[in-house]
């Protein structure tokens, strides 16, 4: 039978890929002087983000004792090729033959989500970057034409367009100016003599 000192993982898949991020890791080393640590990540979010236990185990055939320091105990099975642990529900498949030594392979995946995370992380920060530009480029026109409007249509110093009873007066007004034939003084309408020279106005 192999040795079972080493390094065991249990996976808790999310479903979703990239477990570096996503998923619940814990694991279990043996320790070739009896000794174990087991380390259970919590699922929830408001807890402490794992738990380490420690303790003594012993082994008979494929019957694993473990013996927590702090009271109680937990009794684990050896798969037939021993190359995975069943402790309860939970399946620890060997990683490491080695307790102190991480597992190459789990570094190797390790390396693969991380690097998957930071392009699908460039990936949405591109998009969002375009995103703010189409959005920036769709608001500021229509601010322009608004901050524009009020200064062209509400403006009191354009002049006000001719309308026809504006022209009518204007001409009755032309109409009813008259001027000095002798001097050539503007004289009110109604008058009869020149206020400049005093000739008789026709």
């Amino acid at each position: 039978m192999k040795p079972i000192t080493g390094q065991y993982e249990c996976v808790h898949h999310s479903g979703i890929g990239l477990d570096y991020f996503t998923s619940r890791i814990d694991r279990l080393v043996l320790y070739p002087d009896g000794r174990f640590t087991l380390t259970v990540q919590q699922m929830t979010t408001n807890a402490p983000p794992e738990t380490r236990q420690e303790g003594h185990y012993t082994q008979e055939q494929n019957s694993i004792m473990l013996v927590f320091d702090n009271g109680g105990f937990e009794e684990a099975q050896l798969s037939p090729n021993a190359d995975g642990v069943q402790i309860g529900p939970n399946y620890f498949a060997k990683t490491s033959d080695s307790p102190v030594l991480p597992s190459a392979k789990r570094l190797k995946q390790d390396m693969d989500d991380i690097a998957k995370g930071l392009k699908i992380a460039s990936t949405l920060g591109n998009v969002a970057i375009k995103a703010a530009k189409t959005f920036q480029g769709v608001v500021s026109p229509g601010q322009s034409q608004e901050g524009e409007n009020p200064s062209t249509s509400g403006s009191s110093s354009s002049p006000q367009p001719n309308t026809p009873g504006a022209t009518s007066s204007n001409t009755a007004a032309t109409q009813q100016t008259r001027f000095c034939e002798q001097c050539g003084e503007r004289t009110r309408p109604g008058k009869r003599f020149c206020n400049n020279c005093g000739a008789p106005i026709n």
